[in-house]
């Protein structure tokens, strides 16, 4: 006797087979095209989508007869840059079609990009920011050649460009916080979270989605409203992490010696500069110094090579959780390098804001080496 299938049976393994194929289309074709005209350029240039805070790049292709296509995914929309040699621009990439139109010259401030939710954003914030952009821009490039006829005229030049600078960033803070509920929004407010009062940013926290809390940067957003931050005068903040070389690594087994924590990454070239001026010196700071290199990348080759580039002999180490990470969230580092000199006690007795050579000059002083 011949074995059939009843019918509703067989109706319903039709559905869910209906489903499967349909998912894994879904997934097979979830990615970004960008479709792309660049005025000016030459064939066979190269044009890169850069990822900024995995610090990679997600795709590149030449230009041919002005055009060009990228393509690839991403798993939530992503800031990234559109670089073509100096020149570049910011987009914000979903796992749609996009359309983007620039000449090659001053890309920033005449591309126009098209395609997914948080571009229209981004359009938005390009329309209210270039204003400013247009004034300080020429403005740096003259004050850096030096292109103007005395000292008062630099002075009205530094005025305006100061002034640009200030009206740039309020716009890009309040864009942010207007529209938090967007990964290009909480981008903004996490990068800018020390010009917000924190019982601002805890209320903007609050008032994301559960889908946006969810996101690393969210996350971190909530650790620095909500934690003890590490702070000159208190005592430093404990972690762990792992080292170059895959070995664990605690701050607290540091002893007897004064502790410089450094913050940096691969791409920053100030970092770079300071640890090759701490390499030029290691063999007299090591005596009175534990040194630990914090690294921020998330792209394991480049913190490989920036070690072995700088020569850095002394604690190499990273959580590999990149710009929104717990570690560095907690010790409130918001640019790059930034460091502490932490003394024998465990307490913080100084912060270093960036790089300069009276850096090594002030940590030699307070360990007792000039």
């Amino acid at each position: 006797m011949k074995n059939f299938q009843k019918p509703w049976k067989v109706a319903l393994l039709c559905a869910i087979l209906l489903h499967s194929m349909s998912t894994f289309a879904q997934q097979k074709i979830a990615q970004f095209t960008i479709h792309g005209q660049l005025n000016g350029a030459k064939d066979g240039t190269i044009v890169k989508l850069h990822d900024i805070d995995k610090a990679k790049t997600i795709d590149s292709a030449q230009v041919i007869n002005g055009k060009f296509v990228l393509t690839g995914h991403v798993d939530e929309p992503t800031t990234c840059w559109l670089r073509c040699g100096e020149e570049y621009t910011t987009i914000q990439v979903e796992n749609v079609r996009m359309n983007f139109s620039s000449p090659l010259k001053d890309m920033k401030l005449n591309s126009i990009t098209s395609g997914g939710k948080e571009q229209s954003l981004q359009t938005e914030l390009d329309r209210l920011l270039r204003p400013y952009e247009k004034v300080y821009t020429p403005l740096y490039d003259s004050l850096n050649k030096k292109l103007y006829q005395d000292t008062t005229q630099r002075k009205q030049m530094v005025k305006t460009f100061n002034a640009a600078i200030d009206a740039y960033q309020n716009v890009y803070v309040a864009f942010g916080k207007r529209n938090i509920n967007s990964y290009l929004g909480l981008d903004i407010v996490y990068r800018n979270r020390k010009a917000i009062p924190k019982d601002s940013v805890l209320l903007l926290f609050n008032s994301l989605t559960h889908q946006l809390k969810a996101t690393d940067k969210a996350k971190a957003l909530s650790i620095y409203a909500k934690e003890i931050l590490a702070k000159k005068g208190h005592k430093y903040l404990d972690f762990s992490a792992v080292g170059i070389n895959g070995e664990p690594f605690q701050l607290s087994t540091l002893k007897d010696k004064y502790i410089y924590l450094a913050f940096g990454s691969f791409g920053c070239v100030p970092c770079r500069i300071e640890n090759r001026e701490i390499s030029k010196n290691y063999e007299l700071l090591s005596k009175s110094l534990h040194i630990v290199n914090f690294s921020l990348d998330v792209n394991r080759k480049e913190w490989e090579l920036a070690a072995k580039q700088d020569g850095i002999k002394w604690y190499n180490v990273s959580d590999m959780a990149g710009m929104a990470g717990k570690i560095k969230t907690l010790y409130d580092v918001q640019a790059m390098p930034t460091s502490f000199l932490i003394d024998k006690n465990g307490i913080i007795v100084e912060r270093f804001d960036g790089y300069s050579e009276e850096n090594l000059n002030r940590i030699k002083k307070i360990i007792g080496l000039n």
